[in-house]
């Protein structure tokens, strides 16, 4: 039986996880197509940010990535040093080869993700950089995620 006090704590748990849905997708996103990656990628390469510090979260995993020069310096998984040899996989071109490896598995319908997928991204409207990707479906074991928490680019 809903009693006043019930109705009162419903809806201020439904208003916050609507406050938290509309935090969380605050930067409108447009569908992951080749023209919208290979206009991010030209803006970033265009760039020409060869040293910076990243901080994101990919799949609920924090990353925090130095590069300096091109090359990946650091590494930290959740606090932690990896035991990972390719560490390139994290910069920033690593991001844009996974967002290219989701494109090819989105738009091959026999392929792992199967029909009915749904791919979202925001690149960073100056530097081309991913600022957050989504990916969801029907059939999915589990969707894929990306959030750029921190991007600092540095005179080199």
């Amino acid at each position: 039986m809903w009693n006043r006090r019930n109705l009162i704590i419903a809806a201020s748990a439904f208003s916050l996880g609507l406050l938290a849905a509309l935090l969380y997708l605050r930067e409108p996103t447009v569908p992951l197509n080749k023209k919208s990656l290979v206009q991010a990628r030209a803006r970033w390469q265009n760039a020409s940010i060869r040293s910076y510090d990243a901080r994101y979260k990919m799949h609920g995993t924090l990353y925090e990535v130095r590069v300096r020069n091109g090359l990946v310096e650091d590494i930290m998984v959740n606090g932690r040093t990896p035991s990972i040899a390719q560490v390139g996989a994290y910069s920033m071109e690593g991001l844009f080869e996974t967002l290219e490896t989701e494109l090819e598995n989105i738009t091959d319908e026999a392929g792992p993700f199967g029909a009915n997928v749904v791919a979202r991204v925001h690149f960073h409207d100056r530097l081309g950089y991913p600022q957050r990707y989504i990916r969801s479906g029907s059939g999915l074991s589990r969707g894929s995620s990306l959030e750029m928490l921190d991007f600092k680019p540095l005179a080199e």
